[in-house]
């Protein structure tokens, strides 16, 4: 699950990408084999029977395994044995797309992929690169043909959807929420709030935490961007939405309009932050800690909380004892109980097809992402890997959530139980210019020290924003 990419890579796909705009595709590759005739056997959703097709994919092997996708595969391919999958699974599945980028030929590149690529998806999309997948939302599932995609998922999942001019071009078929997970038992054993519905309510769990002897939250400062998981963009819109300016700051953030790092919600946010670091709420070795290091804290009873997504049971299921419950909490920025508190929505299996392929073979790339939306999938991926499914009639089935992972299962009480909503900030602008490179390093690197109360956010945040308008001003002309 993790996503921790390097910025030469980055700064080598926008390279690349910068390119594609120069010389975007010339559109579907439709051949005559692509169309059957009038006496070709069919499959139910209309595809051609006696026709071979294989499919290209990079799947990203991270903390979910690889054991659910290798299911989806074997059962897609039973029910379609015309079809074959050649999977590409590598930990490092971005820099693999970036080389095959470069190369810029379509007929080696992945039909589907499901991982977004170094440097985002907007310049590529724009540049006719990724297929549009609107078209899904509309469609029926293999085995729930009276529903549309849309309207069996969760609430939230067709909003977090990955869009570029208003267009999909990304379907996710699992999550992983983000915040606070905890261990359930120690909580119970001190008797410690589980489930802080204000800001002040948070804050005094902390401070109680702390007065037990044991470090309140920890995240992994070697890879900074994971306090993104609990205390990120998510908490940006909290704080925007309990002002009732939601629609103004969701315009300005998926522009880049400034003020960005200097905008009331974000000077906010670090400040809340510098506070709980200036009161010792977070671990002294924090800037050395990897992310299994500090999740291993918890499971150690080191530490009372970790940021970080739902599939942490998964990944460390094999450094914690068989009866190690994972509880939940989102982090509340809000004041007010009945106000709405933000969660971030991580698509742990987001796919995405590439345009240059033949039509027939994203025909099928479309009917693969489907199948890993069927009931059996779904469930075999929820206990396997410990993925949030996104299918309502599993959650909401009593007998069926009950064999999710405790993790997943905590994320979803959660959710029940507290006025929720799921979210994925994305932008509709993609910016390679060096200085804005240079912003976010900035903040990458003052990170730490602010969470350990070190470092003043404002400073940090006032050179960024002038970077970054360096970089929009270069844009512009």
């Amino acid at each position: 699950m993790r996503s921790i990419l390097s910025r030469s890579t980055a700064l080598g796909l926008a390279v690349v990408t910068a390119s594609m705009l120069l010389t975007a595709c010339g559109g579907d590759k439709e051949t005559a084999a692509d169309k059957p005739s009038s006496s070709t056997e069919v499959y139910e959703n209309g595809l051609p029977k006696d026709q071979q097709v294989t499919l290209k994919y990079g799947f990203f092997q991270g903390g979910l395994g690889r054991e659910y996708m290798d299911y989806a595969i074997k059962t897609f391919t039973e029910k379609y044995p015309n079809v074959k999958i050649d999977m590409t699974a590598s930990p490092d599945i971005a820099n693999i797309l970036s080389t095959k980028m470069s190369a810029g030929k379509d007929d080696d590149m992945f039909d589907l992929f499901n991982r977004e690529p170094s440097g985002g998806i907007v310049a590529l999309a724009k540049a006719g690169k990724l297929e549009p997948l609107d078209d899904l939302w509309d469609r029926k599932l293999p085995d729930l043909p009276d529903k549309t995609v849309k309207d069996s998922l969760m609430d939230g999942f067709f909003e977090s959807a990955n869009r570029v001019d208003g267009k999909t071009y990304e379907i996710s078929t699992s999550g992983s929420f983000g915040g606070l997970f905890f261990n359930k038992k120690l909580f119970e054993k001190n008797g410690w709030n589980q489930n802080p519905k204000t800001w002040g309510e948070f804050n005094s769990l902390l401070a109680d935490i702390k007065s037990d002897g044991i470090i309140p939250v920890t995240f992994p400062g070697v890879y900074p961007n994971y306090f993104d998981w609990a205390f990120g963009t998510s908490k940006l819109f909290e704080l925007a939405d309990a002002k009732g300016t939601f629609d103004a700051f969701n315009k300005n953030y998926q522009n880049y309009t400034l003020p960005e790092y200097l905008s009331p919600e974000s000077i906010e946010r670090w400040n809340r932050i510098y506070e709980l670091g200036k009161k010792g709420y977070f671990p002294e070795g924090l800037p050395a800690l990897t992310h299994t290091q500090s999740q291993m804290q918890v499971i150690q009873g080191e530490a009372a909380m970790v940021s970080t997504g739902s599939h942490v049971e998964n990944e460390m299921k094999k450094s914690a004892p068989a009866d190690f419950e994972w509880g939940y909490m989102a982090v509340p920025f809000v004041e007010k109980s009945d106000q709405t508190i933000w969660v971030r929505s991580g698509t742990t299996n987001g796919n995405f097809i590439w345009a240059g392929k033949t039509d027939l073979n994203k025909k099928w790339a479309r009917e693969f992402i489907l199948w890993q939306m069927t009931l059996d999938v779904q469930q075999f991926t929820a206990e396997k890997a410990g993925a949030l499914p996104l299918r309502k009639d599993l959650v909401e089935n009593p007998e069926r959530a009950e064999k999710l992972q405790s993790s997943a299962r905590a994320v979803l009480k959660y959710i029940k139980e507290n006025k929720a909503r799921a979210y994925k900030a994305s932008r509709s602008v993609s910016i390679s210019d060096p200085s804005y490179k240079q912003a976010t390093k900035l903040i990458d690197e003052a990170t730490t020290k602010i969470f350990l109360g070190k470092q003043d956010p404002l400073p940090v945040l006032q050179q960024a924003e002038e970077l970054l308008k360096k970089s929009l001003d270069k844009m512009k002309k």
